[in-house]
Order: structure tokens, then C-alpha cells, then sequence
């Protein structure tokens, strides 16, 4: 299975040490789980992060989702983590980002995230997982057909699937 990790690149608010044990933690149980998993890292990210920490924790492997018709794409994003899937532009990048991915597992809010979470809602649509413990809030009622709201203690169930 590939899970598609959606989340912010920086962290908007809390403590940075102690996002990243929690991020630990998840990256840990997604790798012992033999799961591959999908991202769109920044450099100097968090998604960065975990994708490193996945590899650390001998995580099986990890797809890339990159926009490689922007030239500029290598300045800002890591495509060292892992094997290249081209979504051509960032107009297309949830879209294939959401081929990829069997489910997703959203490790915070952004911009970016919400645009990958409303694509598995609408088109190929697929389970996403919202890690209580990375975000200020629920979505209104209204988006949350295909999401559930789970604990960093629930990951290794939620990777089993």
C-alpha cells in the first residue's frame, strides 16, 4: 500500500523539537509497517523530515509527486528522497499526488494539504487519516465525509489497512 503524507511543510505554531518526536513516532510506524509512502517535500521541511526519518527507520520506499515542467523545482524541493513521479505542474500535482496514494495520512493543515484533501474527497476519492495531535481543529461537518480523526497511538492500524 502507498500512503500519500499530506501536511504542512513549516510548523505555524507549538514547539518544533516536540513536533518532531511526534513525527518520529508516526514516521516509525509507517516504516515497520512495509508501507510505501508518497510526499512533496520542501527542503528544510517537515514532510523533508519525515521522509528522512522514514528512510532512517528502514522505510520500504518513497514516491515523489514533483512538478518537473517548473524549472525551478529543484531549488526548493528534495527530490533526493526518493523516485520521481512527474505531475508536470503544481496544477496537477494533488491530482497525481492522489493517483499515487492509496490513502492519506495528514500530519497538519496548510495550504497544500487542503488542496490534496479536498482531491481525495472528490476525485478517485480515498480514506483520509487526521492526526489529532497535529492540528487546532476539525474540518466543518460538511468536508469530513472521508476523513476520520485518529491518534498517533492509532497509526499502526490505520497502516495495517
Amino acid at each position: 500500500m502507498k500512503i500519500g503524507i499530506i501536511g504542512p511543510n513549516k510548523l505555524f505554531g507549538g514547539n518544533l523539537e516536540e513536533r518532531k518526536q511526534k513525527l518520529d513516532k508516526v514516521a516509525k510506524v509507517i516504516a515497520e509497517s512495509g508501507n510505501e509512502i508518497v510526499l512533496t517535500p520542501d527542503k528544510g521541511s517537515l514532510l523533508e523530515y519525515f521522509g528522512e526519518r522514514y528512510i532512517k527507520f528502514k522505510g520500504k520506499k518513497i514516491y515523489l509527486i514533483i512538478p518537473t515542467e517548473d524549472k525551478d523545482y529543484k531549488k526548493y524541493l528534495n527530490t533526493s528522497l526518493g523516485e520521481i513521479i512527474s505531475s508536470k505542474d503544481w496544477d496537477r500535482q494533488a491530482d497525481e499526488f492522489n493517483r499515487q496514494s492509496d490513502i492519506f495520512v495528514c500530519l497538519g493543515y496548510s495550504w497544500g494539504a487542503m488542496k490534496e484533501i479536498a482531491c481525495a474527497q472528490y476525485f478517485n476519492k480515498k480514506k483520509i487519516y487526521v492526526l489529532k495531535e497535529f492540528i487546532s481543529g476539525k474540518l466543518p461537518e460538511e468536508l469530513n465525509f472521508l476523513v476520520d480523526y485518529v491518534s498517533i497511538d492509532k497509526i499502526k492500524e490505520v497502516a495495517g489497512k
